[in-house]
């Protein structure tokens, strides 16, 4: 039986954290003995992750106040000195096994950190990226130095994109002599559409939905600032945002300067957001970057006509518009593309149309083959 530790930062709710919960539920546990190390305990993900799996965390809900302390002071050391084997010590203390066949850090920052320094661990060791780090490069945080960001992305044997174009931004960033590939997240068309008729939600106006976590990342002002040129033009929408995150609270503020508290509607973080969007006239994404947006993967499933900005992720699931409307990133164009759906039953039904039918690229068998090939 083949030994497969993944590493991911947390359970919480993100996009790449959804992906590793479907992977993880599709993995054959009669040929794959998986561990899986998560570097802060918690998150609503956590009680989907298959019982077949070995949990731990790097950091505890138990711990006391003062070993979390330590851990966390180990963490901003490293990241300030560049030196990890206080990383590697943190790891050595949770993780039980010291033997993998592969090792794969499931997500950019922390997990490939830790990762890096346990190399000598498994026979295979792979990074997942999820993002576009060219236009988006989110990880200096985590580092000393691009150079030692770099140089932890160097110790991999492989490194695994959830798009091409992800992947080719990548190369744009470094250069490294390790093998690239692209795959897709699984996307469970099948449970999806089950899920999506469980609660029915009513609504009076036409609907524009957008699901994500709260960060600058997801561009969620830009939409709030869209709704506002809507109602100025005296349409009556409604614009519901699902997610949760540090953002909420200057969203919120920004909403009610702009006296739309009828009009946008935050409604958190929902297990089962598949009936909101569902039964949503449209889906849009404002977001900045993306490697590959997880949700506009479930509203092509749902038949649900898709505007997007222009990302890495966006252009090629909708492939280069033919699937959906792209925007730049500006507000006068997110505003005009999604009038247009708004303004055209007859548009609105042919992307509908659309997104059913490039949902068709999501086939969990074939994902899973590949997935075993590389692994």
């Amino acid at each position: 039986m083949k030994e497969v530790l993944f590493i991911i930062e947390g359970l919480f709710g993100g996009g790449a954290e959804r992906a590793l919960v479907e992977l993880l539920k599709h993995i054959d546990y009669a040929r794959y003995n998986v561990t899986l190390g998560v570097v802060f305990a918690g998150g609503i993900y956590t009680k989907e992750i298959p019982s077949q799996v070995n949990l731990f965390h790097i950091f505890s809900d138990n711990e006391t106040s003062f070993e979390s302390s330590l851990r966390r002071k180990a963490l901003r050391y490293c990241k300030k000195y560049g030196n990890t084997w206080l990383l590697k010590f943190l790891f050595r203390q949770k993780c039980k096994k010291h033997h993998f066949d592969t090792i794969i850090s499931f997500i950019e920052g922390y997990p490939i950190l830790f990762h890096s320094t346990i190399c000598k661990w498994a026979k295979l060791n792979i990074s997942w990226i999820h993002c576009d780090l060219y236009y988006q490069h989110w990880t200096t945080a985590y580092y000393h130095s691009d150079h030692d960001e770099k140089r932890c992305y160097e110790k991999m044997d492989k490194i695994v994109f959830v798009s091409r174009n992800s992947m080719e931004s990548f190369n744009r960033l470094y250069e490294t002599s390790n093998a690239k590939m692209h795959l897709y997240n699984i996307v469970d068309a099948e449970n999806i559409r089950r899920l999506s008729k469980q609660k029915v939600v009513m609504h009076d106006r036409f609907t524009i939905t957008s699901i994500g976590s709260l960060y600058k990342v997801k561009g969620y002002d830009r939409l709030v600032r869209v709704a506002k040129l809507f109602k100025d033009k005296g349409y009556t929408l409604r614009f519901q945002i699902l997610g949760q995150g540090k953002e909420l609270e200057s969203l919120l503020r920004m909403r009610d300067e702009l006296g739309l508290q009828e009009d946008v509607v935050f409604l958190g973080f929902e297990e089962n957001p598949y009936p909101y969007l569902r039964q949503s006239d449209i889906f849009v994404s404002t977001s900045l970057s993306e490697g590959l947006s997880y949700v506009i993967c479930e509203a092509l499933v749902l038949g649900i006509p898709v505007v997007a900005t222009k990302t890495s992720g966006g252009m090629e699931l909708l492939e280069n518009g033919k699937y959906g409307i792209l925007t730049e990133h500006d507000d006068a164009s997110i505003y005009e593309a999604i009038k247009k759906l708004v303004d055209s039953t007859t548009l609105c039904k042919e992307y509908q149309e659309k997104s059913l039918s490039r949902s068709n690229i999501f086939n969990i068998d074939e994902t899973m083959a590949r997935f075993y090939e590389i692994i």
